[in-house]
């Protein structure tokens, strides 16, 4: 519960109340062009980083022994996964949009291969702490 109000008032902090209706965009200026995203998004990426660190601190400290902090970071790793793999498809159809030769084109095509390591690091992640919730579940039995 505290982790949920912790995002919710980061979320307020950050977007004003205006911002966060259904209609609302956020434009992102790089260079001389602009994109414009949902603002819901950003909103969504930033409740699921909150999730991420807060649980992956619970999980390190507790060495893997609370089994519901455990099942819930690997959910939110999966969401997080998800929504890299969803960011990393928007920027390919920015890249797709522009042209690869810009300077633009090819920023946002760096951008994309550096979430994709940190993809790869996310699993690398969700299979250890897979293994290990497995094995301090079958402890208990």
């Amino acid at each position: 519960m505290g982790t949920a109000i912790f995002a919710l008032i980061s979320i307020f902090l950050i977007f004003d109340l205006d911002s966060l209706s259904t209609g609302s965009t956020t434009d992102i200026n790089i260079h001389d062009t602009y994109f414009v995203i949902p603002t819901s998004y950003f909103v969504v990426l930033l409740c699921i980083l909150i999730f991420f660190g807060v649980y992956l601190i619970r999980m390190l400290r507790r060495n893997f022994k609370n089994k519901t902090a455990n099942l819930i970071f690997l959910i939110i790793n999966i969401l997080l996964i998800l929504k890299l793999t969803q960011t990393i498809y928007i920027l390919k159809s920015f890249v797709q949009i522009d042209e690869i030769g810009t300077d633009i084109g090819r920023e946002l095509m760096a951008f994309s291969n550096v979430l994709l390591v940190i993809q790869v690091i996310l699993l690398i992640i969700l299979g250890y702490s897979g293994i290990k919730t497995g094995l301090n579940y079958k402890k208990t039995e």
